[in-house]
């Protein structure tokens, strides 16, 4: 019985060893705009998803700075997380900061050097970020509305200045291990300010590694201002990671950024799942992306085989009969619940649904035919 379960199970979810077989890897594309806002040409890097190629769909976006440095163990990790659906795929812009701009471009402008006419440093980057890198990631590629933005030290403090500068810009933000220090703390009293009149909205997740108390203790004063400060409109996660270091930390920073932000997105394991389990689920990834996300077909297949080995008739026909519906051109959810009216000893509704399948199948060639009515023998 235990093989019979595993079996349902990697039908549903995928086996491990077809994730590895296919061996389908995030595509990798290197562009260059020449910024009007900057004055001078910025590269990026572009990670498509698995698949992005060969499909229409459109997806989520996670901008990154530092991109050719973060941007290759990110699009990793969201591959992995997303292969096994703990997350959807998403387009990575990963932003080039080259050392000789990257301070410029990242660390907040000090009071006392601002310019009331003209943008400088971090409002500049980021005036680069929302005017000519997202119009461009929308014009080139199959965008969603949601974006994520994600940055490491300068790369965080830029992240929290864009989540105060322009709330709502981003779906999300992620700051690893911010630079919160920097010219005097300067950041701390601007997010003050944005948490008193009720302007930050989204996701936050904030993390720190165990670093000199220059990063921790404003780190730490930036987590106590958003725990008395809270928000209906904002939600915080902050984390440490104690076994980390600044240059190491990260990696998991990334990976718990993300499985946070989705939390949601993951189908429960350990039991099968009703029509209307899987409509809640997608309902809710829909709303989370702002668009609609149907059920797959192999999915509904699947947990309909589940509980039809556990022979939860109405559930499973329900779940079959909700697939045909929708998928009318797929000869696999036909023949699937031809099966299993079979398997309920149902005849005459078997022979209906095939009747269905010959009327309904478009180009359905012999031999198909033949594999559908040999069903009944």
């Amino acid at each position: 019985m235990n093989k019979i379960i595993y079996g349902l199970l990697l039908l549903i979810l995928g086996s491990h060893g077809n994730s590895w077989a296919a061996a389908r890897l995030p595509v990798l594309q290197e562009q260059v705009i020449d910024s009007a806002v900057l004055g001078e040409m910025r590269n990026l890097v572009v990670y498509l998803p698995t698949g992005y190629e060969n499909s229409q769909e459109r997806y989520p976006v996670l901008y990154l700075t530092d991109g050719d440095i973060q941007g290759p163990h990110t699009a990793g990790t969201i591959d992995y997380l997303a292969k096994f659906e703990q997350m959807p795929p998403m387009i990575v812009i990963g932003i080039v900061n080259p050392p000789e701009t990257r301070a410029r471009d990242l660390t907040v402008t000090p009071p006392e050097k601002q310019n009331p006419n003209q943008l400088e440093n971090a409002d500049r980057f980021l005036a680069f970020v929302e005017n000519e890198v997202i119009p461009f990631a929308k014009q080139q590629y199959r965008t969603l509305d949601y974006q994520a933005l994600s940055g490491t030290s300068h790369g965080g403090q830029f992240a929290i200045n864009a989540l105060v500068k322009r709330p709502g810009l981003f779906n999300a933000v992620i700051a690893i291990s911010p630079s919160l220090y920097w010219n005097n703390q300067q950041l701390l009293g601007l997010a003050e300010q944005a948490l008193k009149s009720d302007q930050l909205q989204g996701h936050l997740y904030v993390s720190i590694a165990n670093e000199e108390p220059t990063m921790t203790e404003p780190y730490q004063r930036f987590v106590d201002l958003l725990a008395r400060s809270p928000s209906d409109k904002l939600t915080v996660v902050s984390q440490t990671f104690s076994d980390e270091t600044h240059n190491t930390t990260v990696l998991q920073g990334q990976y718990a950024a993300l499985k946070y932000l989705f939390s949601d997105w993951p189908i429960p394991e350990g039991e099968p799942k009703t029509l209307a389990d899987l409509q809640a689920k997608f309902a809710s990834r829909s709303k989370l992306l702002k668009t609609d996300i149907m059920i797959p077909q192999d999915k509904a297949s699947g947990y309909a085989g589940w509980l039809q080995y556990l022979n939860r008739q109405d559930d499973a026909l329900a779940l079959l009969k909700w697939n045909r519906t929708n998928y009318p051109q797929s000869l696999n959810a036909h023949t699937a619940l031809i099966k299993a009216y079979l398997h309920f000893k149902m005849t005459e509704d078997a022979k209906a649904a095939l009747k269905d399948a010959l009327k309904t199948l478009n180009e359905l060639s012999s031999e198909q035919k033949a594999q559908l009515e040999a069903l009944f023998a």
